[in-house]
């Protein structure tokens, strides 16, 4: 796998005629190991034409042609990604590292050929390129934004406008998860929580310039914004997670039906109140008096056993 590229120095010798001199051995001696000097490589590039999605054991594995030796054989019939955990799957004409461990061929990363987020592709540079090469079968180029990045910043960028970005605002941590679909004019883009598609915001001490809701963002917070949010669980704390302080949260709609029933219940005892007879309301309405029962039955059910906070 590991291959050696010859170096381009001059190697005529001469043989010199009369007594040789020891400047003209020691030269003689030094053309010679020059000519046996290689620049060695330890991965080769390969260039993809074929990839391998959901096959047990071979996701992410993929076909090609060596580029600086086309007629080397791949190792292990394909080459597999050296990291199973942790996959980056190459495009069609995408070139990647490769390596040899225990005879198979491995790849490490993707080379970035032409400083795209989107992609790299670059069919055609092991020597053989056919026409109108696409990407694989769904794979569309996109025109997906650079993110800013910090110094000592970790940022995972995938190729269609997720990040996953480590900043440190002040030395101090911060966690930025975003999903965006960028359309503006720009090279390289910040996270922006008010205009990004979803974001999730992890801080410390709050972060430098950037605001949520047009406030700033102070201090530590976890930010969440998205056009819907959705948390299931079996048991939800909000403010504190000790059972003492907290109280079950009302159900709106129960309420809201509890109410009106109330307010039906009021408008037909009025009548009722005026009138000075003494008859019990059992007799004079006994459909009420259902009612009334059962709005002390309704109201066992307004607090939710889910959610409950402080």
């Amino acid at each position: 796998m590991a291959w050696r590229d010859k170096k381009g120095v001059d190697i005529t010798t001469s043989y010199p005629t009369g007594m040789p001199t020891y400047s003209k051995i020691f030269s003689e001696v030094k053309k010679i190991i020059n000519a046996s000097q290689y620049d060695y490589h330890e991965t080769e590039a390969f260039e993809v034409t074929e990839v391998i999605l959901n096959e047990p054991g071979l996701r992410g594995a993929v076909r090609g042609t060596f580029i600086n030796d086309p007629t080397q054989p791949v190792l292990g019939g394909v080459v597999k990604p050296k990291d199973y955990n942790k996959l980056t799957v190459p495009v069609i004409g995408e070139h990647v590292d490769v390596i040899e461990l225990n005879g198979q061929h491995f790849y490490t990363s993707i080379i970035n050929r032409k400083g795209s987020v989107n992609e790299n592709s670059i069919p055609g540079a092991s020597g053989v390129y056919e026409k109108n090469t696409k990407y694989g079968e769904t794979f569309e180029r996109r025109n997906v934004k650079e993110l800013e990045i910090g110094e000592g910043c970790t940022l995972f960028q995938g190729r269609f406008g997720q990040s996953i970005h480590f900043d440190g605002h002040g030395n101090k941590p911060a966690i930025l998860i975003r999903n965006n679909i960028d359309t503006s004019n720009d090279n390289i883009v910040s996270e922006n929580i008010d205009t990004d598609d979803s974001s999730i915001y992890l801080t410390s001490d709050g972060l430098r310039g950037k605001k949520f809701d047009d406030q700033q963002i102070e201090g530590k917070k976890v930010l969440i914004k998205s056009d819907g949010i959705f948390i299931k669980g079996s048991d939800i704390r909000l403010g504190t997670a000790v059972e003492t302080d907290l109280q079950p949260v009302a159900k709106g709609d129960t309420v809201k039906e509890i109410l009106d029933d109330i307010v039906d219940v009021l408008s037909q005892v009025l009548p009722i109140a005026i009138d000075n007879t003494q008859t019990p309301i059992s007799t004079k309405n006994p459909a009420l008096l259902t009612k009334i029962n059962s709005l002390k039955t309704k109201t066992k059910n307004i607090l939710s056993t889910k959610v409950k906070t402080q």
